[in-house]
């Protein structure tokens, strides 16, 4: 992937921008960085979409701006602050882990500059209520909030970062785990880029505060995932406007790499679906 940079608002964003057509956000999430998702890049651009892959803001040393938060208002606003560095009106944002919130929030806060979105592996954000199922799964949060978060992940070479990832995705193996992982592990061995990501967790908003969307969406979820299968089928009953669930069998918390066909196949049905 072939990488530049763009600034608008005082931040600088990283990005791959390929293919010709509407334009296709796809925002990664943790752990993970923009490489994984060149697959569904490059089967977007041969259908006749531009996609443009950032990283999240914080995982890449030029994107740090000091001082701002990556509270859940300020990570909305990433996504429009990307649309003014590339001068799009609208786009369809597509999002996985932290990149789903963004888009989640994004389409709250601006439905105007949002075609639609496709949050993979969380649920809409008010269906996370406190339980705990969801306290115990989601212990990450606490670990990497504590001041010995930053050494926990390090140690060892990063292996807290391969628990989390077979305790998400317990059926996902191969050379594009691998892969993974090792981009993962590349970028958080700057400590600055490893201190944005966990500013994520330190900051989060609950979800009770986002509003409904009036935006077509696509929720995306596996059965094997920490989140219960049936948040997702529910988050439908957040949109104002249409919204497909694609739950897929067997998929942990990426089922957009450990299933890919289906969720392509999905994906470029609601890209045809949409008015122009």
């Amino acid at each position: 992937m072939d990488f530049k940079t763009a600034s608008a608002h005082g931040q600088t964003f990283r990005f791959c921008d390929s293919g010709e057509g509407p334009p296709v956000v796809l925002i990664h999430g943790f752990p993970d960085t923009p490489m994984g998702w060149d697959d569904t890049r490059l089967a977007l651009n041969a259908a006749g979409f531009r996609t443009i892959v950032p990283y999240l803001r914080g995982y890449h040393p030029e994107t740090i701006v000091a001082g701002r938060s990556y509270g859940g208002t300020e990570i909305g606003q990433d996504a429009m602050r990307l649309l003014d560095a590339l001068e799009l009106e609208r786009a369809v944002l597509v999002g996985h882990d932290w990149g789903a919130s963004v888009v989640y929030r994004a389409a709250a806060m601006a439905p105007e500059r949002v075609r639609a979105i496709c949050p993979i592996a969380i649920p809409h954000l008010r269906l996370l209520e406190r339980s705990l199922g969801l306290l115990w799964g989601g212990r990450h949060f606490i670990t990497l909030r504590l001041p010995s978060g930053p050494w926990l992940a390090r140690r060892s070479d990063f292996a807290y970062l391969d628990v989390l990832m077979r305790r998400w995705a317990p059926t996902w193996s191969g050379s594009a785990r691998d892969a993974t992982l090792a981009d993962v592990k590349r970028a958080f061995a700057d400590p600055r880029v490893l201190k944005g990501a966990i500013s994520y967790y330190r900051d989060v908003s609950a979800g009770d505060d986002l509003g409904r969307i009036s935006v077509p969406g696509l929720v995306v979820g596996g059965t094997t995932d920490i989140v219960p299968a049936e948040l997702f089928s529910r988050s439908g009953e957040f949109f104002d406007a249409p919204c497909e669930v694609l739950i897929t069998d067997g998929a942990g918390h990426w089922p957009h790499r450990e299933r890919p066909e289906p969720f392509q196949e999905r994906l470029l049905a609601l890209l045809a679906g949409l008015p122009d």
